[in-house]
């Protein structure tokens, strides 16, 4: 049995995985570690495109940024698919308690998500902000609408219908990604039985649904004409920009995410000689192809899915490099699975949450204007990270942790 699997609670541990461990649910190390380098890549990718670091793909360096860390957001949404779909999995099929699952999901997500929102709101009231890729461009105090929105986790959705609403109130932009996590958290209860008895069809569903998706607002401006609602190119860039950020352009993640988790309990179930070396080979090829297709994406800067072929390879790709290394020998999986990492990732909701408000009080406190890219990235990140680290912890200990071990208390009422 592995570690993971038996190793002692400690105080600041995740409650998802104790109660696991206790289920006998299995749990992959490895995944907690690719949770906490990608939202280490995330932060690092802002650090330097706000920076200047990171160009906008026009040299080997910036394609290398934007081809890497510009995809570490995917890799979040295949951890999730994989992570919350295994207990279905590892159960056979069995769902369980939909109200105490939607306990647990909404307290892992919305508290932590509501303060954040609460700190902006704060920190917009006090301090005169400014949008940090657009100079002159100030942070304003939200309107009514601008606060039920985002309160209500509707804004990404509403940006498709009203032009002008930020999300994170214009100061924390990353926290697009909450919807489609919400969205999934909504969706899973609904196919997760259909999922596990045909994976190959729900992931080839999946898929179908991102390149549709992405395909239709390639060619948004002809398709409202044909429909006799003509849109402007203006209109058609905004809608498209938009786009990028529904839950729908990320449905193949979330399903790779699951299909990884079928595949990974149905490979790690029974004894199968030579295994971890096949899936080291299998972790070469990966690599290799996430190498090519991350040189080709980098190419389009924060234009992530301007090629919808090298995107999907992309994804096919990191998908299955995750996977085959969560199944090679220990030692292979040691940059993801060494306890420090691991613990990363049990405090990176936080420092997702935080770190882009701290980059913006950081140039609103401290005038970079004047230094070199390198310069400006390097005193960005000597100041962000340990503050994001820091307010991680802090919100895992006293809100996040805390909230969740009372909703799994709770929950456990329906599942008696």
């Amino acid at each position: 049995m592995r570690e993971s699997e038996t190793r002692p609670e400690q105080h600041l541990s995740d409650p998802g995985k104790e109660a696991r461990r206790k289920a006998g649910i299995p749990v992959v190390p490895a995944f907690d570690g690719y949770r906490a380098l990608a939202i280490l890549a995330v932060v690092a990718l802002h650090l330097t495109q706000i920076s200047g670091l990171a160009g906008d793909g026009g040299t080997l360096g910036s394609r290398v940024i934007w081809g890497t860390l510009g995809r570490a957001v995917e890799i979040l949404f295949i951890v999730s698919g994989f992570v919350v779909f295994l207990p279905t999995v590892a159960r056979g099929g069995s769902f369980g308690s939909v109200r105490a699952y939607a306990i647990r999901r909404a307290a892992r997500l919305l508290p932590a998500y509501w303060l954040m929102l609460l700190i902006c709101l704060l920190l917009i009231g006090l301090f005169n902000l400014e949008n940090p890729l657009i100079p002159g461009e100030p942070i304003t105090f939200p309107g009514a609408d601008d606060l039920l929105f985002n309160f209500s986790a509707t804004v990404v959705p509403a940006k498709m219908f009203i032009d002008v609403l930020p999300v994170g109130f214009g100061l924390d932009p990353p926290m697009w990604t909450l919807s489609s996590e919400l969205i999934f958290y909504i969706v899973l209860p609904l196919i997760a039985l259909a999922f596990f008895r045909f994976p190959k069809t729900g992931l080839l569903i999946s898929a179908l649904i991102t390149l549709g998706w992405a395909l239709a607002f390639d060619n948004i401006a002809t398709i409202a004409n044909d429909l006799g609602a003509g849109i402007g190119l203006g209109e058609s860039a905004r809608l498209k920009l938009a786009s990028y950020q529904q839950f729908p352009a990320w449905a193949f993640s979330f399903g790779l995410g699951m299909a990884g988790a079928v595949a990974w309990v149905r490979l790690s179930g029974r004894p199968r000689p030579g295994l971890n070396r096949r899936a080291g080979i299998v972790a070469l090829v990966s690599l290799a192809a996430v190498a090519i297709c991350a040189l080709r994406l980098g190419a389009d800067g924060a234009w992530i899915h301007t090629s919808l072929l090298w995107s999907t390879a992309f994804s096919a790709s990191i998908a299955m490099l995750m996977l085959s290394l969560a199944m090679t020998r220990d030692t292979w999986q040691k940059p993801f699975t060494a306890e420090p990492v691991r613990r990363l990732g049990d405090i990176s909701y936080g420092i997702y949450l935080v770190h882009y408000p701290l980059i913006v009080l950081v140039l609103s406190a401290i005038d970079l204007s004047g230094n070199s890219s390198l310069t400006r990235f390097l005193v960005l990140a000597a100041i962000v990270l340990p503050g994001a680290v820091l307010y991680g912890y802090l919100s895992a200990r006293f809100l996040e942790q805390p909230i969740r071990r009372w909703a799994r208390r709770y929950g456990r009422r329906d599942e008696g």
